[in-house]
């Protein structure tokens, strides 16, 4: 398959319409991902408390293109507000849904910044 020179590995699924899954064609893959994303209807999958503990103990880093017309900031940020609630959030006036190519050398630095300091 073409895709796969390209680096991108095709989603998919054997559950078919109706199925116990509840598949819904239209959020199905990758894409249906990022569109539940944008709507706001995507949920990450909620870990146990000592999962959750293991999780929040690690540092994190969000850094989030304010232009992304892609996956909206409203609907991602309070997610992952809630899962890593220590962990700083930096918001990229101008920078849109692909950031390292908008803003490397600020991305750049941000990430740099974050791994020394952990």
């Amino acid at each position: 398959m073409v895709c796969r020179q390209a680096g991108i590995v095709p989603v998919v699924s054997d559950r078919k319409p109706g199925g116990a899954a509840g598949w819904d064609p239209d959020s199905a893959g990758a894409i249906g991902w990022a569109k539940g994303f944008a709507v706001g209807a995507h949920r990450f999958e909620v870990p146990d408390a000592t999962a959750l503990d293991t999780i929040r103990s690690k540092p994190a880093l969000a850094i989030w293109g304010e232009a992304d017309r892609t996956l909206a900031a409203e609907h991602f940020l309070p997610l992952f507000s809630e899962t890593f609630p220590m962990a700083p959030i930096h918001r990229l006036a101008g920078v849109g849904h692909y950031s390292f190519e908008d803003a490397p050398q600020e991305i750049a630095e941000l990430i740099a910044a974050f791994l020394k300091a952990h």
